[in-house]
Order: structure tokens, then sequence, then C-alpha cells
């Protein structure tokens, strides 16, 4: 039994001597594989922890127990100090992922940076000419402005005294008109007046008219008369 213990323990005493000359050797991981070397390791922890226990409650079974549990804690050691070097190799290589993408980026930006500083400063010059255009731009919409809206001042000025001046002569010509108001109805009275009597005098004359033309018509009528008269006898 104790033959068959040693043998195991020397067993997996090469395994792990063979695993960590393996981790030892640097071999190209991804992130990802790192990652999972990790977790294994540490899986395997808790597997020989799981193990351990059981190998010891094993142990305290036997009613003849020589070197068992010695044996199990050489295992236990042996197990623990391979899921260690296995979880170590895993970080190890993450540390070291990380490094070199952390110099890798660090070395395109110091490649980078005299493109991108050239780049952000024709930007900024590009900026500034746009400013400045847009400057020129602004400031000859305010004068056009300005002049549009100082045209339309002078034209609204404008207008407003010649309404003024419409309404000035319009009140001029009415006071005037209100001056000459009693001479005019006076005048016009007069016309009137005058325009009455020469409609009578023309009704007069076409009643004197119509008047002579009756007694010329009677003594006509008359003459014929005697003169039918005259004829008779």
């Amino acid at each position: 039994m104790q033959i068959r213990s040693l043998l195991g323990v020397g067993l997996m005493l090469a395994h792990v001597w063979a695993l960590a000359q393996t981790v030892a050797a640097p071999s190209p991981l991804s992130l990802d594989e790192a990652r999972a070397q990790r977790v294994r390791g540490k899986a395997l922890k808790g597997e020989a922890e799981t193990r351990y226990e059981a190998d010891k409650a094993a142990c305290q079974a036997k009613v003849i127990a020589i070197n068992c549990l010695s044996s199990a804690k050489e295992r236990h050691f042996a197990a623990v100090r391979e899921a260690n070097a296995l979880e170590q190799a895993g970080r190890k290589a993450e540390r070291e992922i990380h490094r070199l993408d952390v110099e890798a980026k660090a070395a395109k930006r110091a490649a980078e940076a005299p493109g991108l500083e050239a780049k952000q400063k024709a930007d900024v010059e590009r900026y500034r000419e746009k400013e400045a255009q847009r400057a020129v731009e602004r400031e000859r919409s305010q004068a056009e402005e300005s002049k549009k809206l100082e045209t339309r001042r002078s034209k609204a000025v404008a207008e407003r005294a010649a309404q003024q001046n419409k309404l000035a002569a319009r009140s001029q010509e009415d006071a005037k008109r209100a001056e000459k108001a009693p001479a005019n109805a006076s005048k016009k009275a007069e016309r009137e007046r005058q325009h009455a009597e020469r409609v009578k005098k023309i009704d007069e004359r076409a009643r004197q008219y119509a008047d002579l033309l009756k007694r010329r018509e009677a003594e006509e009528a008359a003459k014929q008369a005697a003169a039918a008269a005259a004829a008779a006898r």
C-alpha cells in the first residue's frame, strides 16, 4: 500500500514537473486562452481540496491507516502546486498580453501622433478659416441689413413727410374754401335768382305769344264769319 502511494506521488510529481516546464516555456496564448487556463487552475485547486477531504475521510475510516494521511497530504500538495502553476501561468500570460496590448496601443499612438497633430492643426486652421469667412459673411449681411433698414427708414420718413404735406395742403384748401364759402353761397344764390328770372321771362314770353296766337285765331275766325255772312246776302 505504501509503495503504491509512493509510486503515485512520484508519478504526480513528475507530471507537475513536466507541466511546470511546459508553463515555464513561453507559448503564444490568446487572451481567452490565458483566462481559460487561469480559471482551469483555480478549478483544479478546488478539486484538489475536495479530493483531499475525501482522502482524509477515507483514511480515518480505515483500521490500519499507516502513511495514509501523509500520502493524501502529498497528493494534495502536488495537485495544489500543479493547479497554482497552471493558474499563475494563466495570470502571467494575461498580464503579458495586457502589457503587449498597452505597449502596442502606446506605440500606435506615438506613431500616429505626428499625423494626428498635423490633422488637428489642419482641422483647427480650417475651422479658423471657416469662422473668419462666417464673420465676414455676418458683417456683410449686417451691413446689407443695416442699409436696407436705413432705406426703409428713409422711405418711411419721406412718405410720412409727403403725407403731412398733403394734409397741410388739404387743410389750407379747406380753409380757403371755408373762407370763400359765404361769397360762393351769395354768388350761387344770385345765379339761382337770375336763372329764375330768365325762366320767368321765358315763361312770360311764351304766355304772351300764346295769347297773341289765340287773338289772331279769333280775329281770323271773325273775319271768315263776316265774309260768310256777306256772301250769304
